[in-house]
Formats: structure tokens, sequence, C-alpha cells
């Protein structure tokens, strides 16, 4: 009992030390000058999620019982439980005064939480069942409200994150919400799934769902891009050994992944897993829940400790970016967050060496996915989503990262600028761009990257407001 209290108090305090910095959205008390072409650009991103994504959907709307607020991703008109509790993130601290950010908060959990339910191996939906799917896209999982069937760990956790954050913050309103009976359906959902994703490879289900499989579908007539390559072994994807850690398909730039467990997505699990233990205590009253949660978050963790860090001959003992459990592993990072790089900032209690060690590793060229211009003024991690588009390239999320673990001002300042001058001279974030021609970018409107610039100007000034 003694070492349960123990756990617990180290849980809150965690819990809380990440709780103040979401909610704050400062890693420094520092105040520096920043450039109105800065300032602009902020207020702009701040609020692009809420001016362009977002829909509210009236009483009389036939899809409002499910969550009244529906956020697209930008330039794709649907919803990703990632990007959407990311891009209205910053608004949670701004929310206590504000009826229609709550509107927005309340009615995204809810709409997210009866996603969740309807099916949690997806990542991406449809704001109702009007599309037709086609047959080769119903192949891939397709139908309904479900827009992609690609199964993503950190969806969940995201999820998880936004409910927490925003009770933490409001905490009467937050409780009201979370007390909802779908948001609570939702969180044991997930949970079921990444308990019965621990034992991937004995088929072990999760009560009520169907084995998750990505067989090869085929594209149809003149349309390359509506085929998919299939994961391993008929959609099983590659094989992989129990280690504790929660198995997933993809990553979050929504590439499938080489190896079945993604470390930083089950660092962001072991976070989300706090998350759900005090709502399951304080909320729900719910001891099974809460201790099904514990085991897990355990249980995950132990397997990160034993299997996630590898020894490089050259940087020490690193992260890998996933494993197999068989002694396989892979060593790079993905700008899309969660990342390696990102650790700091999902709140998960790394091991200080081997982190740093692995943050040298990623901002070198010993990363496979580190780009530098020619002239040296630009550098940062990118993603081979976009590889085959634009060889050399840097994602501002990685850059916007790189700034919000730094406690360095300076350092702060210089991306923010090196960020400021890759826009292309659009003034909005892009999802990546050529390190050595920054006006050739890939995606014009990512409502996801322009939300965490905002972020990140905002440690270190309070007049982007």
């Amino acid at each position: 009992q003694q070492q349960q209290q123990q756990q617990k108090e180290q849980l809150k305090e965690s819990s809380d030390s990440v709780s103040r910095f979401i909610r704050n959205g400062k890693t420094s008390h520092h105040q520096i000058p920043l450039t109105k072409e800065v300032l602009v650009m902020c207020k702009s991103l701040l609020w692009d999620a809420l001016n362009t994504c977002t829909k509210f959907l009236e009483a009389s709307h036939p899809e409002a019982s499910h969550g009244d607020a529906f956020v697209i991703t930008g330039d794709i008109d649907d919803l990703w439980i990632r990007d959407s509790a990311a891009q209205v993130h910053n608004y949670i601290s701004m929310a206590k005064d504000d009826t229609r950010l709550q509107r927005l908060i309340e009615g995204l959990s809810r709409r997210h939480a009866f996603y969740i339910n309807y099916e949690p191996y997806a990542n991406a939906y449809r704001i109702d069942t009007n599309y037709r799917f086609s047959e080769k896209q119903m192949q891939m999982g397709r139908h309904g409200y479900i827009s992609t069937f690609d199964y993503e760990l950190d969806s969940g956790c995201y999820f998880l994150r936004m409910i927490h954050t925003y009770w933490r913050t409001l905490p009467s309103r937050g409780s009201s919400l979370i007390q909802d009976l779908s948001i609570k359906n939702a969180v044991e959902e997930l949970i079921n799934v990444w308990v019965a994703e621990q034992h991937h490879e004995e088929n072990v289900k999760a009560p009520g769902r169907d084995l998750y499989r990505r067989p090869a579908v085929l594209p149809e007539n003149g349309k390359p891009w509506t085929g998919f390559k299939g994961l391993e072994r008929n959609g099983k994807g590659s094989k992989v050994k129990y280690t504790g850690m929660t198995w997933s398909a993809f990553r979050p730039s929504d590439d499938e992944q080489k190896y079945g467990y993604l470390i930083p997505s089950n660092m962001f699990c072991v976070v989300a897993l706090g998350y759900a233990i005090e709502m399951a205590e304080e909320i729900w009253h719910d001891e099974t829940l809460a201790k099904r949660a514990w085991t897990l978050r355990k249980e995950i963790d132990e397997g990160i400790q034993n299997h996630a860090v590898i020894t490089h001959p050259t940087h020490g003992k690193v992260y890998a970016y996933e494993v197999d459990g068989l002694g396989g592993y892979l060593l790079m990072d993905d700008a899309n967050v969660p990342s390696l790089l990102s650790v700091p900032y999902l709140g998960y209690d790394y091991d200080e060496n081997v982190y740093t060690n692995t943050r040298n590793f990623l901002l070198s060229t010993d990363n496979p996915t580190f780009s530098r211009s020619r002239d040296g003024s630009i550098r940062g991690i990118g993603s081979p989503h976009m590889a085959s588009s634009i060889k050399f390239n840097v994602w501002p999320m990685s850059l916007i990262i790189e700034g919000l673990i730094s406690t360095s001002v300076e350092e702060k300042k210089r991306l923010i600028d090196v960020l400021v001058r890759t826009t292309g001279g659009t003034g909005k974030m892009h999802e990546s761009f050529d390190v050595n021609n920054p006006s050739k970018f890939t995606r014009k409107w990512f409502s996801w990257a322009n939300s965490l610039f905002a972020e990140l100007v905002r440690t270190v000034t309070d007049e982007c407001q």
C-alpha cells in the first residue's frame, strides 16, 4: 500500500507538471522582443483552427448528438483525432471565460468519444455517413464514418490529453464533461485495444472487435493512389514478440511502421494512461478501471526500459524509433509528434543521459531523416512521408518541437526566425519544405503545424492573444 501511495504521488506530481506546461504554454518566464511579422503570424495561426477548420453543429443537425463540433485537418476535409486535439490545444488555457471555446472543446471531446466507440482502430473520420465509398476503399477499411482505417496508437493518447487538460484547467466543466458515459466508454475502448495489442502476435481480440488487418488492395484503374501495398503477412504486419509494449500499425505521419512497437507512441501511451488513472480514481471512482490502467502503464513502461534502448557506435545508448522485441530496431526519427525529439514535450519520464544521446543523434547526419541546407542556415528533421516529393525535407513541426523543449530563449528565437522565413511567403506553416528551397513545400494548409507554431511563440511572449 505504501508503494502504491508513493506511485500515486509520483504520478500526480508528473501529471501536474505536464498539465502546467500544457495549460500555461510556457517553458520559460522570459519575455523576448519579437518582430511585428512574428506577432501577426502568431495571432493569425493561433486562431486558424477556430476560424477556418471548425464547424459547429446546431441542435437540429442530425449529427449534433454525437458532439456538436467538427474540426477538419486543413486541406483535407476530414477529422483526425490526433490533429484536431492538437489544433485546439492552445484554446484550453483560454476557455475559462469564453463560452465558444468551451463549446468547441466539449463538443469535440464528445465527437472524439463517439468515433472511438464507433471504431477505435481508425484514425480519421467523416462528419456523417453520406459519402459513398468505392469497393476498393471499403477493402481498406473505409466505411460509414471512417475516412482512413490506419491504426495509430497516438490518436487515443491525444484524446486523453485533451480531456484531462480541460478537466485540470476548468475543473467544474471538465468534471461534468468527463462524467459523460460516452467519454468513459471511449477510454475503456482504448484500454481494451491497447491490452489486446500487447498480444498482437497471438491474435488476441479486443472485446467486441475484430482482429486488425490491413492486407494489400489493388488500386482502381488509372488511380494509383487508391491502392495500398499492404502490411506484411497478409495485413498482420511484421513479426513481433511480447515486450509489454502495445503494438500499432501506422506512425503519426500515416506511414506504415517497419516494426510493431513504436517507441515514442508507447511513451506517450504511458503518459496518457496516467491521465486515465486520475480520471478513473477521481471522477468515475472505478477502482477496476484504475487498476487495469495501472497494470498496463507499468507493463508498457517496463517494455520501453527493456527493449527501446540501443547502443549506437557513435552516440552511445539511444532510444530506438521502432523495435519488434526480436532484436530488430530502427534508428531514426519522424517529425510528426509523438517523435523521439518530442519526448520531453509529451511528459514522459525519460532517462536523461539516453535522451541527450538520442537528441544528439537525431540532430546529426547519422539520423537518416535529418537534413541541412547547403549554406548551413537551415537544419532539422523531416519524414519519409514526403521523401518521394522532396528528398531533403524538413518539417516545421520538428523545428517547433525543438523550440518547445529548449530552455534557451536565444535558441527559441532563432528557431522562430527560421520558421518565419521558411513559409515560402505564405505566412503559414506547411507539412514540409525543401531545406535548400523553402518555397517548395507540401500542404499549403496544415492546421496542426499552425497551432504548434502559435504554441511555441506563446512560450516567449504574452502579446499573441
